[in-house]
């Protein structure tokens, strides 16, 4: 419940800043583009958003299928299908950069920092 009430805050802020202006600020984070492509209806700012998402170098390696899957289903624009397409398509090819990689390898580094942390 909680975590419903923190997006529907940081979507309100996020308004009242002005979507497009948020969407263009450099340090946008990965979860505020998520929020504001599944909770807007305009398609400039769907497309904006989504074009972010692929084409931020920090931003790309961590975007999950289910956003990518998302994105194609939410957008007209061509060439965003295009790069989504094409990172799905890698993603697939690449398993282990996946969901299930990405899990396995915060086990790996959690297990790492608690045994260098240890007397």
């Amino acid at each position: 419940m909680s975590s419903i009430l923190d997006d529907q805050l940081r979507l309100m802020a996020l308004k009242q800043y002005g979507l497009i202006k948020s969407i263009k600020t450099p340090d946008i984070s990965y979860a505020d583009l998520i929020l504001i492509l599944k909770n807007t209806e305009n398609e400039t700012i769907k497309q904006l958003a989504a074009e972010k998402l692929l084409k931020n170098p920090d931003i790309y390696y961590d975007i999950y299928k289910v956003d990518l899957e998302f994105i194609l289903k939410n957008t007209e624009n061509e060439t965003i299908k295009q790069l989504a397409t094409e990172k799905i398509q890698y993603l697939n090819a690449h398993p282990r950069l996946g969901w299930a990689g990405a899990m396995a390898r915060a086990n790996r580094l959690g297990r790492f920092h608690s045994e260098s942390t240890k007397d």
